[in-house]
């Protein structure tokens, strides 16, 4: 993964560059003002860490490596359908160039639905959070080891802290968690809600002993989200067992790729923790 990440950030940077010189600096700005009402909360939507299981579905047409997934979809109408079958939120993948996502499925989902949605992409350019707060974003995906400076991710963390964009950070490991943790210490916004990733991002092997290992790093204030390896009730419920706080997660692919998407989110959500 570190390859290819190194790939999609070279190839988010260049698109940032070539963006910011075809707009002018003004660009970020006038969508902002042009937005008409306000985020949704992402993190209210999602509760409290005790109780039922809360998801987040996310509408994914493609993933490096293995590539498509479900590439002929309607996304307002998938993401209402997991509304009425029980989505807490909805995040969109718009990452076009290896996950063949836009900013146009996460508008068409956001106006199909009521819960908040998620701008899931790399963000690394505080440049990004303007403009995904002026696409109609209610919270953006922020991945620690995405963003080595650490003033840039501070910068980032508080742009969506003005704009009123709830953040979701992202750490794989222990060094990613360390950051996080230093980090909020003068950017809160980067503590409120902390996704832990059971996916080695080298070998891609999935551990689910892993987000209870890095959420028990983080305080009690902080949400936790579990990303990546969910499938079935009782992948679900091993992670819960390790870690009671962890009572959201993060399902893309298992539900992209189930002939059945509502049907698939329904079943996991048939739980009676």
């Amino acid at each position: 993964m570190e390859d290819q990440l190194a790939k999609i950030i070279e190839t988010t940077r260049a698109r940032n560059e070539a963006m910011k010189a075809a707009l002018g600096p003004n660009d970020a700005a006038r969508l902002v003002a042009a937005r008409q009402d306000t985020p949704r909360g992402f993190i209210a939507a999602l509760g409290s860490s005790s109780g039922r299981t809360k998801i987040v579905a996310e509408i994914k047409r493609a993933a490096p490596p293995g590539g498509s997934i479900r590439e002929d979809i309607d996304p307002a109408w998938i993401a209402r359908d997991w509304e009425r079958s029980g989505a807490a939120a909805i995040s969109v993948l718009t990452e076009h160039s290896f996950f063949h996502g836009s900013v146009e499925d996460l508008q068409a989902a956001r106006e199909a639905v009521r819960v908040p949605v998620l701008r899931k992409d790399f963000i690394i350019d505080p440049y990004q959070v303007p403009r995904s707060y002026g696409t109609g974003a209610d919270a953006i995906l922020v991945i620690v080891r995405a963003v080595p400076d650490d003033g840039v991710l501070r910068e980032i963390f508080d742009s969506a802290a003005n704009l009123r964009l709830d953040v979701l950070t992202e750490v794989h490991d222990e060094a990613d968690a360390e950051r996080a943790l230093r980090i909020g210490e003068k950017s809160p916004n980067a503590l409120r809600l902390v996704g832990v990733d059971s996916r080695d991002p080298v070998t891609f092997e999935t551990d689910l002993s892993r987000p209870a290992r890095l959420a028990a790093l983080f305080p009690e204030s902080t949400a936790l989200m579990c990303l990546s390896g969910i499938r079935t009730r009782a992948d679900i419920a091993t992670v819960r067992a390790g870690c009671p706080r962890l009572s959201r997660f993060l399902v893309g692919e298992a539900l992209m790729r189930a002939p059945d998407p509502a049907a698939a989110l329904r079943a996991l959500l048939d739980d009676p923790a």
